[in-house]
C-alpha cells in the first residue's frame, strides 16, 4: 500500500530538500518565494487579479493579523506629529517636507476611518511562490512575475533566507519572514488582495457559450431569464464569430429552438440541408421567391414604452415596402415617398391587378398567398399611370426605371412572382452569397428576408426562435437609417414573440454609420441586446469600441482584446462576453462533433 501511495507521498514529502543562494530545490523542482516589501499607494484590484492568474505554477500566500486599534491610533498620532516637524524644520530638504504632507493628509484621512467608520487594521504580509521544472523556466516564470507586480509592490527573494520563505509558503500558518513582510493595513485596503471572480456567467440549465478564460469554468447562459434575449457579436474576420454562431445554433436546435439563419457569405446551408434544415437560395438565374408585397395577418408594433401593439396589416406592410423602396432607389424624397404609397393602396385595391381587391378593412385571413400583388404589378400600374395621372407618374418616373430590373430585368428570379419558399422546419437558411457581390440588390434580398422573418414570427405558433442577422451591417446605410432602425423596432417587437435576434458584424463604424441627429440606431440595436460579445480586432478597432460603447477597459484588456499580427488562429475565438453588466473574458470551444460538422465538414458523423 505505501508503495503505492508512493507518488503522491514524494509530492507532497520530496525526497531531498537543496538550499542555493537563488532557489530551492525541493525534489525535482525549483522554487523561489518572493516577499513583498513595499506597496504602492494606489492599486487597481484587476492587477491584482492578473497577478492570481498568472501560471498554475505561480501561488500567493497572505498573512492577516488584526492590529490593535487603540494602538493604531496611537501610532498614526506620533507619525502625524513627526511629519509636522519635519515640514517645519529649516534641517529637511523640500522634496521631503512635501512627502510629510502627503502623509499627514493619509494619516487624517485613516484617523476618521478608524474613529468614525469604525475600520480596523491589519498586519498584512504577501508572499508570492514559484514552481519550476528547470533553472531556466524558474528565471522566466520569475521575470514575469516581478513584472506584473510592478505595479501593486516592490518583490524582494531573500537570498540568506530563502529556505525559510519557502516554509512561510507552506500551509502552516508559520510565516518565518515576518519582519521582512509585514505592512498595517485597515480592513478596506486589505480586501483589494482578494478579487474574488464576481462576474463568473454560469446559469443552471442554460447554454454553454465557452470557458471562462479567467477561471477555467464553464460559461453557461439562460436567456429565459433574461430582460430579453438578444446578442450581438463584433470581430475581424477570421476572429472566430461564425464558429461561436454555429455553436449557437446547434446547441439552441438540440434544445429544440428554431433556427433561421441569414448568411450573406454562404458558410451555414450545406451543414443545416445535412442537418434536415430548409437550404434556401436566392440566385439572378434562380427561381426562390419571397413576395415583398405578401400582407401578413397579424401585424405589430412597439409603443414608446417597449410593449407590443397591434397595428393594420395593409397599412404596416406599405410602411415595410416604402423602406425596401428607399434602399432600392436612393433618391426618394419625400415627396415621392408620399405619392408612392398612395399608389402602393390603390395597387392593393386595383381589381386590375391581382384576384382580389385589397383594402385596409379586408379579412387577411381569407387571402392567399397568389392573391397578393408582384413586383411586376407596380411596374405595370406605374406604366398605366403615365397615360392616366402624368403629374404623379413624372414625379415617379425614375423610381418607375430603377424598379424595371427588379421586375422583368435581372434581378426579377429575386423579387418579381408569389412567395415558394416552405419556412415550417426548425432550421431554415436563407444564403443570399450569390448576390453578395452586387451590393445594393444584396442590401435589398437582406432587408426582404428580415422583413419575411418578422411577420413569420408574429403570426407564428410562439415557439422559442433565434433569428440570427449575420453581417448584418449590411442594413446599416446613413441614407436610409430607416432600415437600421427598422431592426430596432423589430427587436422590441419579437421579444415578446420567444424570439432571440442575433446580430453579427465585423464593421463597428459601418454599424454605427446608420444614424440621425437624434439617435444613432446602430448603437441602439446593440444597447438593446442583453448579450454582446466582442472577439478581437485590430487596434484602432478595439479602440473605437472601447469609447463609443464606454466598455471601459483596461490597458491589459484591451491588449488582449487586441488581435496580433499573423497569431489569427491562436487568437480566434477569444473575446469579452457581457450578460448585462456581468463581463468575462471567454473563449469559444467546440465538441468533437461540432469540429467534425463545421471545420472538417464530415457530415458521416450525422450517420452515427
Amino acid at each position: 500500500m505505501m508503495n503505492a501511495n508512493l507518488p503522491l507521498l514524494n509530492k507532497l514529502s520530496p525526497d531531498s530538500l537543496y538550499e542555493d543562494e537563488n532557489y530551492v530545490r525541493s525534489g525535482g523542482n525549483y522554487t523561489r518565494t518572493y516577499c513583498a516589501v513595499e506597496f504602492e499607494t494606489v492599486i487597481s484590484q484587476d492587477h491584482i487579479q492578473h497577478l492570481n492568474e498568472i501560471s498554475e505554477n505561480v501561488s500567493v500566500t497572505q498573512y492577516l493579523k488584526e492590529y490593535d486599534r487603540e494602538m493604531a491610533l496611537k501610532q498614526i498620532s506620533l507619525s502625524n506629529k513627526q511629519n509636522r516637524n519635519k515640514v517645519t524644520s529649516r534641517f529637511v530638504t523640500d522634496d521631503i517636507k512635501e512627502r510629510a504632507k502627503a502623509e499627514i493628509k493619509d494619516n487624517e484621512m485613516l484617523l476618521r476611518n478608524l474613529s468614525i467608520k469604525n475600520e480596523r487594521m491589519f498586519y498584512f504580509q504577501l508572499l508570492i511562490h514559484i514552481v519550476a521544472s528547470s533553472k531556466e523556466e524558474l528565471d522566466s516564470l520569475s521575470q514575469l512575475v516581478r513584472s506584473k507586480a510592478g505595479s501593486i509592490c516592490k518583490l524582494v527573494y531573500p537570498r540568506l533566507r530563502g529556505k525559510e520563505a519557502f516554509d512561510s509558503f507552506l500551509p502552516f500558518v508559520n510565516n518565518k519572514v515576518y519582519d521582512l513582510t509585514y505592512r498595517p493595513m485597515t480592513s478596506e485596503a486589505v480586501s483589494y488582495f482578494f478579487p474574488f471572480h464576481e462576474n463568473e456567467i454560469y446559469h443552471e440549465n442554460g447554454l454553454i457559450y465557452g470557458t471562462n478564460i479567467s477561471t477555467g469554468n464553464i460559461v453557461k447562459v439562460e436567456d429565459r431569464f433574461l430582460v430579453n434575449k438578444h446578442m450581438f457579436i463584433l470581430g475581424i474576420s477570421g476572429s472566430g464569430k461564425s464558429t461561436f454562431t454555429i455553436t449557437y445554433m446547434l446547441r439552441k436546435y438540440m434544445k429544440n429552438e428554431r433556427i433561421i439563419a441569414i448568411d450573406p457569405k454562404g458558410e451555414y446551408g450545406q451543414l443545416f440541408e445535412k442537418l434536415g434544415g430548409e437550404w434556401i437560395k436566392f440566385k439572378l438565374d434562380g427561381d426562390t421567391i419571397i413576395n415583398p408585397f405578401d400582407i401578413p395577418v397579424v401585424s405589430a408594433q412597439a409603443d414608446d414604452e417597449g410593449n407590443t401593439v397591434e397595428t393594420n396589416a395593409l397599412y404596416d406592410k406599405i410602411s415595410t415596402l416604402i423602406i425596401m423602396f428607399k434602399l432600392m432607389y436612393r433618391n426618394m424624397t419625400d415627396l415621392k415617398e408620399d405619392v408612392l404609397s398612395e399608389i402602393l393602396l390603390d395597387l392593393y385595391a386595383s381589381p386590375d391587378f391581382g384576384p382580389v381587391s385589397i383594402t385596409p378593412k379586408t379579412d387577411i385571413k381569407k387571402l392567399k398567398p397568389t392573391d397578393m400583388p408582384t413586383m411586376l404589378d407596380l411596374y405595370n400600374f406605374l406604366s398605366d399611370l403615365k397615360n392616366k395621372d402624368r403629374k404623379r407618374y413624372d414625379i415617379l418616373e425614375e423610381f418607375h426605371q430603377t424598379l424595371s430590373a427588379y421586375a422583368k430585368g435581372i434581378y426579377q428570379n429575386i423579387f418579381n412572382g408569389h412567395t415558394n419558399v416552405d419556412t415550417k422546419s426548425n432550421l431554415v437558411v436563407y444564403d443570399i452569397k450569390p448576390i453578395a457581390k452586387i451590393e445594393k440588390v444584396k442590401r435589398v434580398a437582406y432587408f426582404n428576408i428580415l422583413a419575411s422573418q418578422r411577420y413569420e414570427i408574429i403570426n407564428g405558433d410562439g415557439k422559442d426562435t433565434n433569428l440570427v442577422v449575420d453581417e448584418s451591417h449590411n442594413l446599416a446605410d446613413p441614407n436610409v437609417v430607416v432600415a437600421m432602425e427598422y431592426l430596432f423596432e423589430m427587436m422590441k417587437v419579437l421579444r415578446g414573440f420567444n424570439c432571440a435576434i442575433v446580430c453579427a458584424t465585423q464593421s463597428l463604424a459601418d454599424f454605427l454609420s446608420a444614424k440621425t441627429q437624434h439617435r444613432n440606431y446602430g448603437e441602439a440595436v446593440i444597447l438593446q441586446s442583453v448579450q454582446q460579445l466582442y472577439l478581437r480586432m485590430k487596434s484602432q478597432e478595439v479602440k473605437m469600441v472601447n469609447e463609443h460603447m464606454n466598455l471601459n477597459l483596461s490597458e491589459d484588456e484591451m491588449s488582449f482584446l487586441t488581435v496580433k499580427e499573423g497569431l489569427k488562429e491562436s487568437d480566434s475565438g477569444k473575446g469579452f462576453f457581457y450578460v448585462g453588466s456581468s463581463k468575462v473574458k471567454m473563449e469559444v470551444f467546440l465538441t468533437d462533433i461540432e469540429e467534425e460538422l463545421w471545420f472538417k465538414k464530415n457530415y458521416k458523423v450525422l450517420e452515427q
